[in-house]
Order: C-alpha cells, then sequence, then structure tokens
C-alpha cells in the first residue's frame, strides 16, 4: 500500500478515539438530531467504529465512578451517595443507534462477520473494515462470504476482486479461498483476482502462502495431484493458479502498481488487450467489446484509470494501424446487456 494511507493500528487507535468522543457526547445529554443522523452515519462507515463503540462503553471509568474525585481535608467520615445504575440511557443510545444501522443498511456487519455476504454491483467499489483491523477494497462485481471464528478469519471470494490489508494475529491465521486457490496470511497485504477458474495472487507486503483450493466445484482435488502443492509469496512477487494444472512459476511485479485500482488506477505489464478489457470492464457502465480476435492476444503495457475507457480505446485505435478493417477493431458499448 501506499505510504499516504494509514496503518491497520493508525485506523483502530482513530476509531478508538472516536468512539470515546461519541460516549462522552452521549453522556453529556440528549443529542440533536442532527448530532443522531452524524451518529448513526459513523456506525453505518465501518463494524470497526460499532466494535469500538461498544468496547468504550464498556471500559468508560466514568461508569464505575461513585463519588467525585475529591479528597476530604476533615475527618468527618464521608457519606457515600448512592450507587446508580451506569449510565443505562448511554447504553440504550447505542443500542439505538446499532438498530438504526441495521434497518438502514439491510445486512448486519456488525461484530462478528459471520456469515456475512458482501457485494458490489457493476462500476461500484467498496472499503470495508473488519473488527479486527483488516481493511478490504472491493472491486465491482465482486462477491464475498466473510466468517470470524476465535481461531480462524475467513473469506471466502466466489467472484471478482479483493485487496486485503491484514491486521496481524498469529492465534488467527487470515485464510482467502478464492475456489482454486487458498491463500493463508497473518498480516500482510495482498491481492486476489479471482476470474471464473484462474485466481491470481499479488503480494504488496508482507509474505504469504498459496496452495491449491478445492477447485470450482468445491471437492477436494485427489491425492498426488496438484492439490497439496504450495508456494510462499514475498512482496512484489506473484503467482497464477488454475484447476488441474501447476502453480505457474512466481512472477516478479510491482506490487504496489498492482494495488493501483484501488485507488482508481489500472496498471498493465506486457498483458494481452483481452485481459486489459476484462479488468476494465467491471469499473464502467459502457463496456469495450474487442471485434478483431487478432486484437485479443496482443500484448501490451501501460497505465490507465480504471473511469476512463474512453483513452484505453483510443489508444488502442491509434496504435493498430495493421489491423485494417472495414470496421472497428474495438468499440465502446454504453449498453450494460453484457453484464450477467
Amino acid at each position: 500500500m501506499s505510504a499516504d494511507m494509514p496503518t491497520v493500528d493508525e485506523r483502530r487507535r482513530a476509531a478508538t478515539e472516536q468512539a470515546a468522543a461519541w460516549l462522552v457526547a452521549l453522556r453529556m445529554g440528549r443529542l440533536s438530531a442532527r448530532e443522531r443522523d452524524e451518529f448513526v452515519n459513523w456506525l453505518r462507515e465501518s463494524p470497526l467504529h460499532i466494535a469500538e463503540m461498544l468496547t468504550v462503553s464498556r471500559v468508560d471509568p466514568a461508569a464505575e465512578q461513585v463519588t467525585d474525585n475529591v479528597v476530604s481535608l476533615t475527618s468527618e467520615r464521608p457519606r457515600l451517595q448512592p450507587r446508580r445504575k451506569p449510565f443505562m440511557w448511554v447504553s440504550r443510545a447505542i443500542a439505538a443507534g446499532l438498530a438504526l444501522v441495521v434497518l438502514a443498511t439491510g445486512s448486519w456487519l456488525a461484530l462478528r462477520e459471520t456469515g456475512t455476504v458482501v457485494r458490489t454491483q457493476l462500476a461500484e467499489q467498496r472499503q470495508l473494515a473488519l473488527t479486527d483491523g483488516s481493511i478490504v477494497h472491493i472491486a465491482p462485481l465482486t462477491e464475498m462470504r466473510i466468517r470470524f471464528t476465535r481461531d480462524r478469519r475467513s473469506i471466502e471470494l466466489r467472484r471478482g476482486q479483493a485487496l486485503f490489508d491484514v491486521s496481524p494475529d498469529p492465534r488467527r491465521p487470515f485464510v482467502v479461498d478464492a475456489g482454486t486457490a487458498l491463500v493463508h496470511a497473518v498480516g500482510t497485504s495482498f491481492d486476489v483476482d479471482r476470474a471464473e477458474e484462474v485466481v491470481r495472487v499479488t503480494v504488496i507486503k508482507g509474505r504469504v502462502e498459496v496452495a491449491h483450493g478445492a477447485g470450482p466445484s468445491g471437492a477436494a482435488l485427489p491425492k498426488g495431484s496438484t492439490a497439496g502443492e504450495s508456494v510462499l509469496l514475498s512482496a512484489n512477487e506473484s503467482v497464477v493458479v488454475r484447476p488441474r494444472a501447476r502453480m505457474s512459476s512466481v512472477l516478479e511485479v510491482n506490487g504496489a502498481a498492482q494495488a493501483d485500482w484501488a485507488k482508481g488506477t489500472l496498471v498493465f505489464e506486457d498483458e494481452t488487450v483481452a485481459e486489459v478489457v476484462r479488468r476494465f470492464n467491471p469499473h464502467n457502465v459502457a463496456q469495450i467489446k474487442i471485434l478483431d480476435p487478432r486484437l485479443a492476444e496482443r500484448r501490451i503495457s501501460g497505465t490507465f484509470k480504471a473511469a476512463d475507457p474512453e483513452s484505453f480505446v483510443a489508444f488502442i485505435r491509434a496504435t493498430s494501424e495493421d489491423l485494417a478493417h472495414e470496421r472497428p477493431v474495438i468499440l465502446l458499448d454504453p449498453s450494460t446487456s453484457l453484464i450477467p
């Protein structure tokens, strides 16, 4: 990840400070309608916010305080004030905020991502903060299932692409199941791109282990096959995993550049035009169509804005004089009918 992005610890620390500030505001008295909406929107932004809100409310020292922080200098025995229920109305306010989040989003992404399914639509990109402090950047047309237990953090990437910035936790490995590939990590940043049966794993920082998974059918591969094959990847390394085939050799790549799609930039190094179009189309309503099969196999390198397919089409047309035809070799279709 780029140096200007906050680390996992910085994100968690910021969430804790914000949660403490909201708790103080709740204790001071009733929130206005505008402040209540702001509180709900803050909760809705991330399950990490919800988790930190409940954490600081449980450890709030004021909730356990009986007398003021004053020392008596007289011999008179201090009178103990009757103990009140510690800010029950604050807890009710927090619970009400959580309920509003559930009603507003239609899904529960709160304390535990147990069986939570996240989907993005065409041209929709999301950033999700998990309760362990990890961050997931989700590409368009992606579907994943998130499930956390005491000893494992599991992500099932059913389709699409995601960039994972994993919070370290040696007791709970972070595992991404992308069908033909299983990725094991503890604390690292890596990208997983699942396109039909082909899975590409790229490491931005740290190390991950990539192994053959169950495959698209969900059934384990037989012993003696590629099922036992695995490889350790370090920063700026990538591997391609296909079903019923050995893994590709480890490729040296620019990991940070490969992850730039999360910031709206697509970087290609000696990729086929067909692969470039595959990566462009999910980010845009207008779809690129290749009309010449020879063009689909042509290899190119370059950097393009993900939301600007026009510039890519113009580049291909300007550099395709050798593919002269009566009709264009490539075009931009404003229809979304090609997207399932």
